[in-house]
C-alpha cells in the first residue's frame, strides 16, 4: 500500500536537496500524491510527463510507486496514440506511396521499445472471370502481413512507408485479357499495433482502407489502375488513383 511519507522520504534517497533550490520536473506528481483520493491513472498521467533520463536519477522512487500502487506498471508503459496518414500520393510507375507515422503518449517516441507496428492485408476468394488473371495465392482467401518496413517497423521510428504499385498480384495472364475488361480485385488493410514486441497485435482505430487493382485494355494496350482509399470504421477521408499502361 502506498504510503505518502515513506514516498517523500524514498524521493529523498534519489535527491537529498528536492525542490530546496527550485521546481522539480516531479513537482506536479508529488503534488498528486499529496492529494486524498488520487487513482492510478492520474499518476500515470504525470509520470510519463516525466523524461527517462529523470527516472534515472530518481530510479527508487520510481521503483516504490510501481510496486505500491496496483495497475500503475501497466498504465505507466508507454503506448502508440496518434496514427495518422502524412501523405497519400501517386508515384511514377502508376503506385501509391502511404506514409503513416504516429506519437508516444509519453511525448517520447524512445519509450515505444516494446511497440511494433505492421500491416494486415486480407482479401476474399476471387470472382471465377478474375481467378485465372491473378497470382495463385490470390485466387482463394488469404492475407499477408506487408513488405519492406510494412512487415514491421519499430515504434521508436515514428513512422513508415507503404508502397503498392498497380500491378500487385495480377500475373502475367493479364497481358491476354479475355475480352476488354474491366477485371478488379478488392484486398481490406488495417495496420495493427504490438505492445509486446511482436508477439500479439491488435488494429490500430482509424487505419482501415480498401485497395482495389484494376486491369483493362485500351488503346491496344493493357492498362493499370489502383485505388486506395479509407472505409469504416475509419472515420477519415482518404483516396487516392493511379495508373499505369503496359504494351500488348
Amino acid at each position: 500500500m502506498f504510503d505518502l511519507t515513506t514516498f517523500k522520504a524514498t524521493l529523498k534517497q534519489d535527491n537529498p536537496t528536492f525542490e530546496r533550490f527550485r521546481s522539480s520536473d516531479l513537482h506536479n506528481l508529488v503534488d498528486v500524491l499529496s492529494r486524498n483520493g488520487f487513482n492510478a491513472s492520474t499518476v500515470a498521467r504525470e509520470m510519463k510527463r516525466i523524461s527517462g533520463q529523470k527516472w534515472q536519477k530518481y530510479r527508487r522512487t520510481r521503483a516504490y510507486l510501481l510496486a505500491r500502487i496496483p495497475t500503475l506498471e501497466s498504465l505507466v508503459t508507454a503506448s502508440l496514440v496518434n496514427f495518422k496518414t502524412l501523405s497519400l500520393v501517386a508515384q511514377q510507375g502508376g503506385s501509391i506511396q502511404h506514409q503513416a507515422s504516429w506519437e508516444s503518449d509519453s511525448g517520447n517516441l524512445k519509450d515505444l521499445g516494446h511497440v511494433r507496428v505492421r500491416e494486415q492485408v486480407s482479401w476474399g476468394a476471387a470472382a471465377q472471370n478474375v481467378a485465372g488473371l491473378l497470382d495463385p495465392a490470390y485466387q482463394v482467401a488469404g492475407q499477408h502481413f506487408g513488405v519492406g518496413n510494412a512487415v514491421m517497423s519499430p515504434g521508436t521510428v515514428g513512422s513508415m512507408t507503404d508502397n503498392h504499385d498497380a500491378r500487385g498480384a495480377w500475373d502475367t495472364g493479364i497481358l491476354n485479357l479475355p475480352g476488354n475488361g474491366p477485371f478488379s480485385y478488392v484486398c481490406q488493410q488495417v495496420y495493427q499495433v504490438s505492445n509486446d514486441g511482436g508477439n500479439t497485435w491488435q488494429d490500430i482505430p482509424n487505419s482501415n482502407y480498401e485497395i482495389v487493382r484494376t486491369v483493362s485494355k485500351t488503346r491496344g494496350t493493357t492498362k493499370l489502375e489502383i485505388r486506395k482509399r479509407s472505409v469504416p470504421p475509419n472515420t477519415r477521408r482518404e483516396d487516392r488513383s493511379n495508373s499505369t499502361e503496359l504494351p500488348s
